[in-house]
């Protein structure tokens, strides 16, 4: 029997990081709606900004404070992954972190409509730390693929170190 979506692992590991990241912020000021909670009866349905003729999704969190709004999109990663490439004009064994693709092009489409700031939020399990750019700080992408998903890489160096272990889980860092 198939397990439901919502009940997999990597739906689990990564709602919890959505929530750590929110409590994260919420505790620097910041106000959060969590788009995530928007995600239709069964929890299996990516959010979206509608248009009349087109809809776009949307990250995870739409957050506020001291008159300025941004998206934060959360994922959860075990470790970077390495590209790793043979040939010598590339990039040989770079760290690297990724979103779908298709929904790469949907938040340069929301920051583009909103206005709004877009930024990628990374919690690393393996290292503990958090890690955040915005997305146009963080250039083009390399595009991959995974599993037959096109995916948009960004080097691991791209994006800022914003808290450890400590400070984003501190449950795990007493256990």
């Amino acid at each position: 029997m198939a397990v439901a979506f919502c009940e997999r692992p990597e739906f689990l590991r990564g709602r919890a990081a959505e929530q750590r990241v929110a409590h994260w912020l919420q505790e620097r000021g910041w106000f959060v709606i969590p788009s995530y909670d928007y995600s239709g009866e069964d929890g299996n349905k990516a959010p979206r900004l509608q248009g009349l003729r087109a809809g776009h999704a949307v990250p995870d969190l739409d957050t506020a404070r001291d008159g300025k709004r941004q998206w934060v999109e959360v994922k959860a990663k075990e470790r970077a992954n390495i590209w790793r490439s043979y040939e010598p004009w590339k990039r040989l064994n770079t760290p690297e972190h990724g979103v779908d693709h298709s929904n790469y092009l949907d938040y340069l489409e929301v920051k583009r409509i909103t206005g709004d700031e877009v930024w990628i939020a990374v919690y690393e399990e393996d290292t503990g730390q958090l890690l955040t750019a915005e997305i146009d700080a963080l250039g083009e992408p390399r595009i991959g693929s995974w599993l037959g998903k096109k995916i948009a890489n960004w080097p691991r160096n791209r994006f800022r170190v914003m808290a450890g272990r400590a400070e984003i889980d501190p449950a795990a860092a007493i256990g």
